[in-house]
Order: C-alpha cells, then sequence, then structure tokens
C-alpha cells in the first residue's frame, strides 16, 4: 500500500490500531475522541491480517515499534510480512495536526518507511590508508600524553585543594568552618570571652568561599538584567487559571504543584514541543505531563474547561474575589449554599472590610488605566512633600513594570536621609482624607508600629476628584530606604549560611533550632557595605542594581 491516494481512500473503510506505547492516559484519551470525532475503525488489538493502519507515537524508532508489534520485515519469504501485507505506519503527529485543523488531513507526511539497517560484516583486511590514519591517531594520543605532568609524587598548588580522608579531617578542626555548629559548641565550653554582641572576633564564613547557598537568590542578581521572555504562554496562562481555581478552592497542595510547574516552564529557555522535554523537567510528574501535552495537542484543557462550568467553583471564583474574603471565607459561603452575590448581601455575615469589597466589587475588579494610575500618584506626592519635602514617593507592581493596566495600586515612600520618614503615614493620610481622596479604610498599622520601626502600611480605597470617577485599591507603604527585597533576599541568604543579618550588625555561627536563634554566633567586622557583600560571598552591588 505504497500509494497515498490509496491511504487516504481506504483509511475510513479499514481497521486502524493506536499503539497505546508511550501516550499517557491524557494522550490516549483525546486520541480515541478523535478517532470517534472523525469517525475512524479503531481495532481494540493489533493483528497483522486484519489492521491495515498503525498510528505509532512520533518518538518511538522502527525497531522497537516492529518489536512491539512482533513484525520481522527482515523475513520477506513470509506471507504474513510480505510488504503488501504490512500495516502502514503513521505518526501520532498526524492526528495531532488533524485535531487542530478540525479535519483529517492526507497522510503522505506522516508516513513511516520500514528502513531496517542489515548487519554490517567485518572485514579481515585493512587498507594502507586505514593502517595510516590509525598510525597517525596514535602517534597524536602518544603525543597529548606526554605533555600530561607526573603529579604523582610532586606536590603541586593544586594538590592543597583535593579532598583528605574523613578520617584525617575529623582530626583538622583548624580546617573546619569556624562558624560551624562543631567549633560554635567547642567555643561556648572553652572561650573566655563573655559572649557580648559588641565583641568583634575574625570568624571564617561558614560557606566556602565563593559558593552559594542553592536558589535564585534576587541579591545576586542585577535589576538591570533584561527580564527572559516566556516561551510557554500558551500552557502556563491555562495552568495559572487551574492554579487559581484549585486557591480558591482551598486545595492548596494541587495549587502549589500547578505553582511550581508555571515556574518551571516560564524559565524554560526554550518552548516546549515535545512529551519528552516535558517529563524531562524537574518536578513535573507524568500525570500534569499529560495535562500539558493536552494543552500543546489540542490548545484546550478539558480539566480546566470543566471546573470553569461547574456551580459551585463559580461561585468560589466570585466570592473569592470580594476583597477581605479570602479562601476559607469563601468555601463556607458555597458550603452554606451561597451562589451569587445576592446571596452574601442578604444572607452572610460580613466584617467590615468585606462589606467594602462587596459594595466595590465591580469597581475593584477593573483594571485601572496607566494614565489614571499616574493621576492618583501625584496626588499621593504632593501630600508626601508637603509635610516631608525631599521624600522618594514611587508607584511600584504592575505600573512600575510598564503594564498598561494595573489591579490596584501600590505606593512606597521613603526619605533618603533615613529617618524623616519615621512617623510620616498618619499625617499623610489625615490630609489625603480631608481632601476626600480616601474614602474607606480597609487596614492600617498603628502607632506601636510605626515607633518599632516596622514598615507602616495602609490599606484603602481611593478615587480621583470630578465626575464618572472609580473607586480603587490603593496600598500605601512607608519603608527605611533601601530595596526592600533585595534586603529581604540578602537576610535569607545570611539565615541559609549560619548567619544573622540586621541593620546593626552580621553575625556568623548562629545556631538555630525549630526557626529559633539559640545561640547568637560571633559578630563580624563591617565598617562598610562592601564588606557586608564579601562576608555573604557576594559580588558589591550598588544602590541603582538593588532595585528588585
Amino acid at each position: 500500500m505504497s500509494s497515498t491516494t490509496l491511504n487516504d481512500e481506504s483509511i475510513f473503510k479499514s481497521k486502524i490500531y493506536l499503539l497505546p506505547n508511550s501516550l499517557g492516559k491524557g494522550r490516549l484519551s483525546i486520541f480515541k475522541d478523535a478517532f470517534s470525532k472523525f469517525r475512524l475503525n479503531s481495532a481494540e488489538d493489533f493483528d497483522c491480517q486484519k489492521v491495515k493502519f498503525v498510528i505509532v507515537e512520533e518518538s518511538l524508532d522502527l525497531p522497537t515499534v516492529l518489536k512491539i508489534l512482533k513484525l520481522d520485515v527482515r523475513n520477506d519469504t513470509d506471507n504474513s510480512n510480505s510488504e503488501n501485507n504490512r500495516p502502514v505506519l503513521i505518526s501520532t503527529k498526524w492526528l495531532t495536526d488533524s485535531i487542530k485543523s478540525k479535519y483529517l488531513l492526507p497522510t503522505a507526511d506522516y508516513t513511516l518507511k520500514y528502513t531496517v539497517k542489515k548487519p554490517q560484516t567485518t572485514s579481515t583486511t585493512t587498507t594502507a590508508a586505514e593502517i595510516e590514519a590509525k598510525s597517525q591517531s596514535l602517534a597524536q594520543s602518544d603525543t597529548t600524553q606526554s605533555k600530561i605532568p607526573d603529579v604523582t609524587n610532586k606536590p603541586s598548588e593544586t594538590s592543597s585543594h583535593l579532598a583528605a580522608p574523613k578520617s584525617i579531617k575529623r582530626t583538622l578542626s583548624s580546617d573546619e568552618p569556624l562558624g560551624s555548629a562543631a567549633q560554635i559548641k567547642r567555643r561556648a565550653y572553652s572561650s573566655e570571652s563573655d559572649g557580648s554582641d559588641d565583641e568583634i572576633m575574625l570568624v571564617k564564613n561558614p560557606v566556602k568561599k565563593g559558593a552559594l547557598p542553592k536558589g535564585n537568590w534576587q541579591c545576586a542578581q542585577s535589576s538591570l538584567n533584561p527580564v527572559k521572555t516566556n516561551q510557554n504562554k500558551e500552557i502556563t496562562d491555562k495552568l495559572e487559571e487551574m492554579a487559581n481555581l484549585y486557591e480558591k478552592a482551598a486545595d492548596k497542595w494541587r495549587a502549589y504543584s500547578y505553582q511550581k510547574a508555571v515556574a518551571m516552564l516560564k524559565r524554560h529557555p526554550k518552548r516546549v514541543t515535545t512529551f519528552e522535554e516535558i517529563v524531562a523537567l524537574p518536578g513535573i510528574g507524568q500525570r500534569l505531563a499529560d495535562k500539558i501535552w493536552e494543552i500543546i495537542e489540542t490548545g484546550g484543557f478539558l480539566k480546566l474547561e470543566e471546573y470553569q462550568s461547574r456551580d459551585d467553583i463559580t461561585a468560589l471564583n466570585i466570592f473569592g474575589n470580594i476583597w477581605g474574603a479570602g479562601v476559607v471565607i469563601a468555601k463556607q459561603w458555597v458550603d452554606q449554599g451561597f451562589r451569587t452575590l445576592d446571596d452574601i448581601r442578604t444572607k452572610a455575615k460580613l466584617t467590615p472590610n468585606q462589606q467594602v469589597g462587596l459594595k466595590y466589587y465591580d469597581e475593584f475588579l477593573e483594571r485601572i488605566p496607566r494614565d489614571e494610575v499616574a493621576q492618583i500618584e501625584s496626588i499621593v506626592k504632593d501630600a508626601v512633600e508637603l509635610l516631608c519635602p525631599g521624600s522618594i514617593v514611587q508607584t511600584c507592581g504592575s505600573y512600575r513594570r510598564g503594564k498598561p493596566t494595573c489591579g490596584d495600586i501600590d505606593i512606597l515612600i521613603t526619605h533618603p536621609d533615613g529617618l524623616s520618614h519615621e512617623g510620616l503615614l498618619h499625617p499623610v493620610i489625615d490630609n489625603l482624607k480631608k481632601s476626600g481622596f480616601l474614602t474607606d479604610d480597609l487596614s492600617y498599622s498603628d502607632k506601636h508600629d510605626e515607633e518599632s520601626g516596622a514598615h507602616m502600611k495602609y490599606f484603602g480605597v481611593c478615587i480621583l476628584p470630578g465626575e464618572n470617577q472609580k473607586h480603587r485599591r490603593i496600598d500605601i507603604i512607608i519603608i527605611p530606604y533601601s530595596s526592600a527585597y533585595f534586603n529581604r533576599s540578602m537576610r535569607k541568604l545570611a539565615h541559609g549560611m549560619n548567619m544573622y543579618l540586621s541593620q546593626h550588625r552580621l553575625n556568623t555561627g548562629v545556631i538555630r533550632k525549630g526557626g529559633v536563634k539559640i545561640n547568637n554566633g560571633t559578630t563580624l567586622p563591617t565598617p562598610t557595605e562592601e564588606s557586608i557583600f564579601k562576608f555573604l560571598n557576594l559580588e558589591y552591588r550598588p544602590p541603582v542594581e538593588r532595585d528588585h
């Protein structure tokens, strides 16, 4: 059956066997649905006398397929295996592309050829040219080996870096990192020091020089580096939708699994096109890989569509968008039989924040145009400048990343002198309320928080002056001068290195148990910012590169 035209004509009349090997459950189900849709005659089992076509996973090689089907094409004297009786092998890509096109495509470009390599016969004679080539190869090999220095009996500069046997290592206490738990324990019993925090001792860094604990540390990256493009956006968009639905259904483990897959696919340097690529990605199992492959093959995601069509999931999605409700409360409302916003208004007991969230439900869901965000930022800037000249007011989030719209407005306020920002939040908020700009309070840090030096936060609702304006969610946060994300990353990095970093000092050899410090370790000399970076094995980043 070598004619393509004959193949395409007879494919509707003949038995077709779908080889299940290397197909996950998800793909197998999709292909079986395609058989029904295109009215193809499916064979449950392979029978060489009855089956005329076999659809084969494209990643399988011919010898593997022949072995599975128990076909021996080398023995053509057997009538059952003769060329005319062999089944036509077609790649699964034919079905995949047909599903996308919504009609059966010609099989010409998808038919696999029967080409089996004959075993090579070894020759006992060797040509003069081959002997010459081998001689030159051996000569080059000998030359290369002669250039390698003999280091077996000679101490060298690099030999000091070779790992010592464990038995020797245990006797060489000086080689242990001085910040290790073992040496801290010895110091605790043998040191004559009073352990004062102000005492400065020269202590080795507990992590190997130049090394960082595993992780993608923001403080090791320059914020000026270009952001990578998501090569798998069509996949991650659907997975993110599914993760959000699981999150709102309080199914945190499935949500986490999807979020992890999304992060992995976003970081992947190229577009994923094969099932093998998906399975090879760390943290993605067979079941999730099947779902990702379904998105690639069909452009759809059946599980997501089923979830979105359920009335309880729809209600969870609606209630989860009420500011102040959250996943747990939304699920409680669904369990109580509530399905609409009217049910919530008339039957549910609401907190003050939930009342505000319900009051402005539709307005909060609308994206905020960039020019409106700029106007809101300008009003806050004027209010801050009036009370504390020289302050820095910066709108963050989507606005700062250059997006055309934002979900809400996040504004950070600080002052370069590191002091003037303290106590600023309440006067600014009071003035903005008096002007009618702020209409509703959602969350407000109290004065005790301000005096403690913690971040001062205000979450509320604002509206621009004029007609037909909409209420918008706004967060105003006052922080010490520097990048919050960068600093948090540095503190977390220090934690992973058995160290402790604060605004006042950097300690090494810190011992923690269950997240609680049981030994404060030793304070390191850090007269400059550069010295802190050096102790943390980081390249120094000037302030302009810490803007994460």
